[in-house]
């Protein structure tokens, strides 16, 4: 016979005998209360949030590449309508001008570009070749260590569809979000002053609308800043790479200054691709590794001195940014947007270092507010 002694309540539905807390004197503060369970709704919107950019990238990534670039621009358009332009006019002409630029950079590197990509199986062939060796260990250590994952290393791909429906759905693709861009752009810079007054109506309290309106012209000052800065490094390093190209006999000098000043507008990436091709063009008609290799090593010197001197030196005075801040937020938005999430990376980390600062000083404001209003008379 059981014993019923073993046959108690689950714990969890036991009656718990009540906790008579001693009076201390201290009340516990909204701040305090139920943190953890604040935590886990922050952490939760998080999650959710970062699945509903994801789910909507085609929408959410020209969106928001708009509004960042609205933000760069919008000085310009400030300083048109200062001198009697009007709002709307000053925005179609700055995004007509942006257009055309657009345009003219395209159309000036389309036959470098169309006569590199002829050379792309050339210079893959010429990798093969003077890299046998290194490809051959390669090959051996992929075989290595799929035989200890017990696979056996061969795999088929079977790629189903058309291929041509593929690229015409990914260029279609493309030119929406790049009319998308262009349109959100526009509305940004011709509208965002009556944005930012609806905004400031729906702040209750001075002190909310006050912090609001230092929030919108922190956002504006710091990225219009970092990307100045950053184009400005960018073009020296363009200019940089295309008399280095010029001075090892490589053809069309502009598109490797092109293919710079852009790439390294993507962190830690970019100027790893401009090395390796560097590498690559320079192996078409190179005699040996060693005339090969000069021009790519002069770039990545180079870049070790931007990325470690002349950027600290110039960007680090006015926008400090933890650089692990930087290497976290870049890994996950290349993650969940590609290369251009990944240059949106900072000017988003930026944008939300201006409302952490800005929300801190409101509630330093308001809790010193209300200790002024305790203290007795």
């Amino acid at each position: 016979m059981l014993n019923t002694s073993a046959w108690r309540p689950f714990p969890r539905y036991m009656v718990e005998p009540e906790v008579v807390e001693e009076e201390s004197g201290r009340t516990v503060t909204p701040y305090e209360h139920d943190l953890i369970l604040r935590y886990a709704i922050v952490g939760i919107f998080v999650i959710l949030a970062t699945a509903a950019l994801s789910i909507t990238k085609v929408i959410a990534l020209p969106v928001t590449a708009g509004v960042i670039f609205g933000l760069v621009l919008g000085p310009v358009v400030d300083w048109l309508v200062r001198h009697g332009v009007p709002q709307l006019l000053a925005a179609f002409i700055v995004v007509l001008v942006g257009v055309l630029l657009l345009i003219g950079s395209l159309t000036v590197l389309a036959v470098p570009i169309a006569s590199w990509s002829d050379q792309f199986p050339a210079m893959l062939a010429a990798l093969r070749s003077k890299l046998a060796g290194v490809l051959v260990f390669m090959d051996e250590f992929k075989k290595m260590a799929a035989s200890l994952s017990g696979k056996s290393g061969v795999e088929l791909n079977v790629s189903q569809g058309n291929p041509l429906f593929d690229i015409a759905l990914g260029s279609s693709t493309a030119a929406g979000g790049l009319l998308i861009f262009v349109a959100t752009v526009y509305f940004w810079l011709a509208t965002r002053r009556i944005f930012k007054a609806r905004v400031l109506r729906l702040c209750l309290g001075h002190g909310a609308r006050r912090s609001a309106g230092s929030f919108f012209e922190e956002i504006e000052v710091r990225v219009a800043r970092y990307f100045g800065l950053v184009t400005l490094i960018n073009l020296g390093m363009g200019l940089a790479s295309m008399a280095i190209a010029w001075l090892a006999g490589l053809p069309f000098p502009v598109f490797w200054g092109a293919l710079a000043f852009l790439l390294n507008y993507l962190a830690f990436i970019g100027p790893i691709i401009v090395t390796v091709m560097l590498f690559a063009g320079a192996l078409l008609d190179a005699p040996s590794l060693l005339s090969a290799a000069w021009p790519a090593a002069t770039y990545f010197v180079l870049h070790l001195l931007e990325g470690n001197a002349i950027t600290p030196v110039f960007v680090g005075r006015t926008l400090t940014v933890s650089p692990f801040l930087v290497f976290i937020g870049f890994i996950f938005w290349l993650w969940l947007w590609g290369p251009a999430g990944a240059v949106l990376s900072t000017p988003i980390l930026l944008v939300a270092m201006v409302a952490q600062e800005e929300f801190a000083r409101y509630r330093k404001t308001q809790l010193d507010d209300a200790g002024e209003e305790t203290k007795p008379a």
